[in-house]
């Protein structure tokens, strides 16, 4: 870890990576409550986060092939500004007051265009950065980025209910801009040019078939889907939970989001402290398993709501324990894929991860769907049940696959 802290190339990256995952959890809160706001819809808010997760079912992989094919410095720098054209685009039209859902559509798709880039390029480029301390540098990426899940939620609040939506977009591209010139300054290390080969689509199915082997990947990649169809999805629904069975203003729905976040970086922290190569698989499945099981503690606080003292409180220490729980998850899904992937296929591996990632669409069509029909915190007990059954299937699928991975040397 010291040596990463005193490497300037990966702090410059590890900062531009930070501040990204900041606008991204801004956005989310943001553009789900403006969303409540102007359609009174509690689906069309988990439509929010659904369209930012939908491009990475259907360009993950492909993301992974192209890291594999082109300078990834030069590949993030292009998706960066990608973002960033749309956020002055977007802003423009919130400042002459003619935004809409469908604006706000557009503009949570291209972020999950560039969302999507994160695995294979962003992640693969920190552990490139990172010479021999892979395990430390993704633990340390995950706990900054859980942190932002802090972060970036009380700044959408604060930034929603002051400045507007045209505030949350000008942040955005504000910041983009520093992260565009923080990576410029980035130098990568020397490493060996793969040839690739004649076929993209050869390329593309490699990291499937790898996957398809491989029993350690499938049990990984199957928790991870678990994890982001029946888990994630939740938090779509905080912004309805804060405004409508809470009462509270869009600075107070930031805050309670940000306790799960809080909750996460405190529990990325802990990972980063005791997590050792023999425990990275328990502590990553036990992770999803507690998750998953007070996201149904959330739903039955939120139905007796009327006969909680403290309610805020209540809800908010539940969304602390799911945020330590959430971060088990997150700090070792991607160490786990990348250390089981031979190092030519890395990133490709990573971008079958991404796709796997990608299904959390599904989970939160779902949700929205119930909770529009029924009501939020129906959904969020349903999502718990059926998540607690669908991981203990997985385990008893992959029973024979130890705990201990199988780990690939450069």
């Amino acid at each position: 870890m010291k040596t990463l802290l005193g490497d300037k190339n990966f702090l410059a990256f590890w900062a531009a990576g930070t501040l990204i995952s900041v606008v991204r959890w801004l956005q989310l809160l943001a553009l789900g409550v403006y969303t409540l706001k102007v359609t009174a819809s509690p689906f069309l808010v988990s439509m929010v986060p659904l369209l930012f997760m939908a491009p990475m079912a259907l360009t993950g992989p492909l993301w992974g092939v192209v890291a594999d094919r082109m300078n990834r410095k030069h590949l993030f720098l292009g998706t960066t500004a990608l973002v960033c054209s749309a956020s002055i685009i977007i802003a423009y039209v919130a400042y002459i007051g003619a935004l809409t859902f469908n604006h706000v559509a557009i503009a949570s798709l291209l972020a999950g265009v560039f969302w999507a880039t994160d695995m294979p390029v962003r992640r693969r480029l920190i552990g490139d950065l990172s010479g021999n301390a892979i395990a430390s540098a993704m633990s340390l990426d995950a706990a900054t980025g859980n942190a932002t899940r802090m972060l970036g939620p009380l700044l959408g609040g604060l930034t929603l209910q002051y400045l507007g939506i045209f505030g949350v977009f000008m942040f955005s591209l504000g910041t983009y801009i520093l992260v565009l010139l923080l990576t410029m300054a980035v130098r990568l290390p020397d490493s060996r040019r793969l040839v690739p080969t004649v076929s993209l689509l050869n390329d593309l199915l490699g990291g499937v078939r790898l996957v398809s082997r491989d029993k350690w990947l499938k049990l990984v990649l199957s928790v991870t889907i678990v994890f982001n169809v029946f888990g994630f999805a939740f938090t779509s629904m905080i912004p309805v939970l804060g405004s409508r069975q809470l009462k509270l203003d869009p600075f107070w729905v930031g805050v309670l989001s940000s306790l799960e976040g809080l909750g996460a970086f405190l529990g990325a922290i802990m990972v980063a402290l005791i997590a050792r190569p023999e425990i990275h698989f328990k502590i990553y499945f036990r992770g999803v398993a507690v998750y998953l099981a007070l996201v149904g503690v959330l739903a039955v606080t939120v139905i007796n709501i009327s006969s909680v003292s403290l309610p805020f409180i209540a809800c908010g220490v539940v969304l602390l324990g799911i945020g330590i729980a959430g971060a088990c998850f997150s700090a070792m899904q991607s160490t786990l894929s990348y250390l089981a992937a031979p190092p030519a296929f890395r990133s490709r591996v990573l971008g079958v991860l991404t796709l796997c990632i990608g299904t959390a669409p599904i989970g939160f069509f779902c949700i929205g769907w119930v909770a529009e029909e029924l009501s939020a915190p129906t959904a969020l007990c349903l999502t718990s049940v059926f998540g607690l059954a669908a991981l203990a299937s997985v385990r008893f699928r992959y029973r024979e696959v130890g705990s201990i991975p199988p780990t690939s040397q450069d």
